[in-house]
């Protein structure tokens, strides 16, 4: 999916429910960090998370797609919206909470690159502040062959998404093939994501290299876990 057409990102996640997750990630905060004030939010994609946790907090965010930012700048006018890479970018300045959501991290790819996007993290982290990293599938848990579909529809645009999941070595390959009604015809869209498979004990013993305090949450949000993270 071409960033032009980052729009369409709202539209087929719209069976998402940020309200109710930012709502998860607020009482998260006010447990571990009461007196929290920032949040920078990592890969904030449009800033759809961002824009229910301004009421409570001053929200930032980075993300690699130029358009998701341009969009979370519209969405979040009183907010600081940067274009940046997860494993290398650099604000000049710390906040108290640290979230990277949605399994984003899973495109750092590779161990390294998760270990690199860490010390981003911790180079932007309050002394005391925490870090909220929601985990893409562990290896044991993807499934390779998996297809799925997607439907979105309004007054003026039809969406249909199929997904294919496939694997190459440790990086899970997802294919989707968009198909776009509008008035004016029917566009065909490709998009394909690659995300580092990484296993709990992996990530919970780099993050212990990196002196961070490890708490889990089987659950977390939508179900795929989530790590609190804060210096020991």
């Amino acid at each position: 999916m071409s960033e032009a057409q980052s729009e369409l990102y709202d539209a087929i996640y719209s069976f998402k429910n940020y309200e109710q997750e930012a709502t998860a990630i607020k009482s998260l905060i006010e447990r571990k960090r009461p007196d929290a004030r920032t949040v920078l939010d990592i890969a904030c994609g449009t800033g759809k998370h961002a824009s229910f946790l301004q009421a409570s907090y001053a929200v930032d965010g980075i993300d690699l797609n130029e358009s998701h930012v341009e969009a979370a700048r519209t969405r979040n006018p009183k907010s600081r919206f940067t274009v940046g890479d997860m494993m290398s970018f650099q604000l000049n300045q710390t906040y108290d909470v640290i979230t990277c959501l949605f399994s984003s991290i899973g495109f750092a790819r590779t161990l390294r690159g998760v270990e690199q996007a860490v010390r981003s993290f911790k180079e932007h982290l309050e002394p005391d502040g925490i870090i909220l990293i929601e985990p893409w599938f562990t290896p044991e848990d993807w499934q390779p062959g998996y297809v799925t579909v997607h439907q979105y529809e309004s007054e003026d645009c039809k969406i249909s998404r199929m997904s294919h999941s496939s694997t190459t070595g440790s990086i899970s390959i997802l294919q989707f093939d968009y198909l776009i009604g509008r008035s004016n015809g029917i566009q065909h869209v490709q998009e394909r994501l690659e995300l580092g498979l990484f296993s709990r004990d992996e990530l919970t013993e780099l993050f212990i290299r990196e002196g961070l305090h490890v708490e889990y949450d089987e659950k977390g949000l939508i179900g795929r876990g989530m790590y609190r993270l804060s210096r020991k």
